[in-house]
């Protein structure tokens, strides 16, 4: 039996953002579409196509927005993997707010 890394997924409608904090060392995989995203504090700007992904060094904020190719693009999935050779760890879920939404409690 293998044991599979847990992972976070969420979809964003077109030209959506969303800034997560705190979660240096994960990876934030596009699964579907193309996403910008930058990090705080120092950090520059990334693409990401379909399949590609990115490691989060900082443990500031991190803004993932989606930017679709056409108008018609379907909601775009991006994946939070947690860093490798942490199976095993009881994990927190991610506060993850909406462009401009207050954090949930």
């Amino acid at each position: 039996m293998a044991a599979l890394l847990p992972y976070l997924e969420f979809e964003l409608n077109a030209a959506e953002a969303v800034s997560i904090d705190r979660l240096a060392g994960w990876t934030v995989i596009s699964v579907n579409g193309r996403i910008w995203l930058t990090e705080e504090k120092g950090g520059r700007d990334v693409w990401l196509l379909p399949g590609g992904r990115h490691r989060i060094v900082g443990a500031g904020r991190t803004v993932v927005e989606t930017w679709p190719m056409t108008d018609a693009e379907l909601p775009m999935r991006i994946r939070l993997a947690p860093p490798p050779g942490t199976l095993g760890r009881t994990w927190c879920l991610p506060k993850l707010r909406l462009g401009g939404a207050p954090a949930c409690a």
